[in-house]
């Protein structure tokens, strides 16, 4: 098909606003920092993990200690009690009196035993407290730095749609130039993925890369330069750069 001088300008203005186009729609779903905000989420998640095990050793320390008081207050109180019954030494033969100071001698050091134990959980709990506030610091680094990355997208997004919208706003002047029969070729190539149509710089399709056989390339060359073709393979618009 032959077309005039601004059908031909309409046409390359067209091929250019429509690759601009695809351009911006592969950015908008392919946002350029979707892989370092699914990164980020996924070390999130990793983070969180490590807290909820953090967590859990930190309350088993917490745990161990409060057990630890109990025994010794439960230690404490037999060894008041039998220091109270020693004392009073009522009925008490002089064996009853050397086996109850021997039995508040075990429960004394029992709570010693426990006691050292209970200072090694509480370095234990300082150390586990440490990390997980650590961990929590990291968690918070991590939640601002997502948060920045998902405006940024999201922003972005938002400014793809309008530029969008202009470049098809933009499209409608070129369109109205073009002829029915060749645009209707154009919109058929776009819908299955091609450029619509393509300026040619030698015997091949610029838009699949199918070779033009020589001949055909040799008419080209020497048809009106405004004269159309469709390319044989991927029926994308073909026009001869001037």
């Amino acid at each position: 098909m032959l077309i005039t001088d601004s059908q031909r300008t309409a046409l390359q203005t067209l091929i250019e606003l429509t690759a601009h186009e695809r351009a911006l729609r592969f950015e908008y779903d392919n946002p350029k920092r979707a892989e370092e905000l699914q990164e980020l989420i996924s070390r999130h998640k990793e983070l969180g993990e490590k807290r909820t095990e953090a967590a859990a050793v930190v309350d088993g320390h917490q745990q161990a200690i409060a057990e630890a008081t109990r025994l010794i207050e439960a230690q404490r109180s037999t060894i008041e009690k039998k220091t109270a019954e020693l004392n009073d030494g009522t009925g008490l033969t002089s064996r009853d009196m050397v086996h109850l100071q021997e039995e508040i001698a075990g429960h004394e050091s029992r709570v010693s035993e426990l006691e050292e134990s209970q200072l090694e959980e509480m370095e234990k709990l300082e150390a586990a407290e440490d990390e997980l506030a650590a961990l929590d610091e990291r968690i918070t680094d991590v939640t601002a730095s997502g948060k920045e990355v998902q405006t940024a997208v999201k922003d972005r997004k938002a400014e793809l749609r309008e530029l969008i919208a202009e470049s098809e706003s933009a499209e409608s002047g070129p369109r109205s130039e073009i002829p029915q029969q060749l645009l209707s070729a154009f919109d058929a190539n776009v819908r299955q993925g091609g450029p619509g149509a393509a300026l040619l710089n030698g015997p091949n399709c610029q838009a699949c890369g199918q070779e033009i056989g020589g001949a055909a390339w040799h008419e080209m060359l020497g048809a009106d330069v405004n004269e159309t073709y469709e390319c044989e393979e991927c029926e994308a618009v073909l026009l001869r750069r001037s």
